[in-house]
C-alpha cells in the first residue's frame, strides 16, 4: 500500500513537470507607445508691485487693528472693530486670502466688545450697589447713636 502511494505521488509530480514545460509562454508585453509629454504649467506670475503694496498695506492695517484691540476700553475695541469690518470687506483680488481671517478677526472682536460692555454693566452695578451699602450703613449707625441717647428704659 505504501509502494502504491509513492508511484502514484511519482506519477502526479512527473505529470505536473511536464504540464509545466509545456505551458505557452506569455506574450510579450506591447511595445510602449511614445506617450505625450504633460503639459508643463507655466508658474503663475509674481504679484506686480502694487499688488504686493496693497497686501502689505492691508496686513499692516490688521495689524493696527489688532493692537487697538489690546487696549482695555470700550472706544479701542470699536475702533479696531470699525478697522477690521472695513478690511473685511474690501474687494481687492490680492486681498481675497486675508478677508477669511479678517472676518474671523472681527467676529472675535465682536464678542469681546459684547464681553466688555457686559464686564461694563456689570462693573457700574457694583459700584451703585456699594454706595448704597454704605449709605445704609451710614443710616445704621445714626440710628444707634440716636438709640444711645434715648433715655434707658426701667
Amino acid at each position: 500500500m505504501q509502494m502504491k502511494r509513492m508511484k502514484r505521488l511519482f506519477e502526479i509530480v512527473v505529470l505536473l513537470l511536464l504540464a509545466g514545460c509545456q505551458t505557452p509562454m506569455p506574450m510579450p508585453p506591447p511595445a510602449p507607445h511614445p506617450t505625450p509629454a504633460a503639459p508643463v504649467c507655466p508658474e503663475p506670475p509674481a504679484p506686480p508691485v502694487d499688488q504686493l503694496g496693497a497686501v502689505t498695506a492691508y496686513v499692516e492695517d490688521l495689524r493696527k487693528a489688532l493692537t487697538l484691540s489690546q487696549g482695555r476700553g470700550s472706544a479701542d475695541l470699536a475702533q479696531a472693530a470699525a478697522q477690521i469690518e472695513v478690511l473685511a470687506g474690501a474687494t481687492d483680488a490680492p486681498t481675497e486670502p486675508l478677508r477669511a481671517m479678517a472676518a474671523l478677526i472681527s467676529a472675535r472682536l465682536a464678542e469681546q466688545r459684547r464681553l466688555q460692555d457686559n464686564v461694563d454693566k456689570l462693573t457700574l452695578q457694583l459700584r451703585d450697589s456699594q454706595r448704597r451699602n454704605e449709605q445704609l450703613n451710614e443710616k445704621l449707625e445714626a440710628l444707634k447713636a440716636i438709640e444711645q441717647t434715648l433715655p434707658a428704659k426701667r
